[in-house]
């Protein structure tokens, strides 16, 4: 395994990266714009930290000389600019940062470049694409697509009865942004919280799920009938977080004070941001795939909880590993087909499944199949 590996973003994740390629004595740098991230990864053995912005370098592509894969862990609103720089500049990429914008159409300019980016590399979407390709690549004629997945805190405390491991602004955005299913062949659009249904069949009780949007390219690279999925959440939670949009603490309309104008959204998760920060961040995370045809229905069960050893959350791991794995495979060889690539355009290659399952389960997060009859 050869290559250095830049990593945008010195976040949770993106910490989570560098550790575990720098446990490989893979070199790795680290950009962030953050002093305080920048001492905190300095820590770290085989990582270099710098306090660089990709979107202010007067020569990016000099700048990037040195790497031979650039792992895009920018938060959400900064992802699809970062990974355009990116393909323009001929740079491979593994991205999990959770932009808006369509990143196909980056496509064509991937192919162009002759530069392979894979796309929504977490852990949902993700992990969860590529057991959704693997189902699919042995159901082809599934007619079923059904995706469960949570990040919990271990011990709910009120007033919300959660807590947060990931960015505060894409955590809001999952009860706001309209869902988009597919449902007996219709794409459809779904307000997350008008469709709140009680879940028994997990390892945690007093659960609930709601549709979200984190289907992103399968519906594109899918055609099975119906397909969604579901964020798990407690039901406590869910209750308060439904008083608080009924309420309007969940809009984007700005509210003007002291002659600033910010959404009303922004200043619920300051807030909330404030007061999450005083929690634990003892987690869970709960996941489920679920292929089902006529006859027979194919699972996937992924379960994660903090890591006490290294002072771990399992969303840190779960998304960060997932990342991590897709780069070695890239330091491999093992992936060399060009373009815009997400997760699932594997799941019908048995060796990238085992090596992504096994580099997860080294980190103590596990995924079990199962097969039953259909329902």
């Amino acid at each position: 395994m050869k290559g250095k590996v830049l990593i945008l973003g010195g976040g949770r994740q993106g910490t989570y990266v560098a550790k575990a390629l720098s446990e490989d004595e893979i070199p790795v740098s680290v950009w962030d714009i953050s002093e305080e991230a920048i001492k905190s990864i300095s820590s770290l053995s085989f990582v270099k930290a710098e306090r660089k912005n990709i979107f202010h370098l007067s020569s990016l592509e000099e700048e990037l000389s040195n790497f031979q894969i650039v792992v895009d862990a920018l938060p959400g609103d900064a992802g699809f600019e970062a990974l355009e720089k990116l393909a323009e500049a001929g740079k491979d990429v593994v991205s999990f940062s959770f932009m808006k914008k369509d990143y196909f159409l980056l496509d064509e300019k991937t192919k162009e470049k002759g530069v392979t980016i894979i796309p929504d590399c977490g852990i949902a979407p993700g992990l969860t694409n590529l057991l959704v390709g693997n189902g699919l690549s042995r159901m082809p004629n599934a007619d079923r697509v059904f995706i469960w997945v949570g990040g919990l805190p271990k011990h709910p405390l009120p007033p919300l009865y959660h807590s947060i491991t990931w960015s505060i602004d894409d955590f809001l955005d999952e009860y706001k942004r309209p869902a988009r299913v597919r449902r007996n062949g219709i794409l459809k659009e779904i307000e997350p919280l008008s469709e709140i249904r009680r879940e028994e069949d997990f390892p945690i009780a007093n659960l609930v799920s709601f549709p979200s949007d984190g289907l992103r390219s399968l519906l594109k690279t899918t055609d099975v009938m119906n397909i969604e999925e579901r964020t798990l959440r407690y039901l406590p939670h869910i209750e308060r977080i439904k008083v608080l949009n009924d309420l309007g603490f969940l809009n984007e309309e700005f509210l003007t004070l002291l002659n600033a104008s910010y959404p009303v959204k922004y200043i619920t998760a300051r807030i909330l941001e404030k007061k999450f920060s005083s929690f634990s961040e003892e987690d869970y995370i709960i996941g489920r795939v679920e292929i089902s045809g006529r006859k027979v229905s194919r699972s996937y069960d992924i379960f994660a909880e903090y890591d006490y050893e290294t002072s771990t959350t399992a969303m840190s791991r779960a998304t960060s590993i997932t990342a991590s794995a897709f780069v070695k495979l890239l330091l491999r060889g093992e992936i060399v087909e060009k373009g815009m690539l997400p997760p699932e355009k594997f799941g019908d290659r048995e060796a990238i499944l085992r090596s992504v399952l096994k580099e997860l389960k080294q980190h103590n997060v596990m995924v079990r199949e199962r097969i039953k009859p259909a329902i």
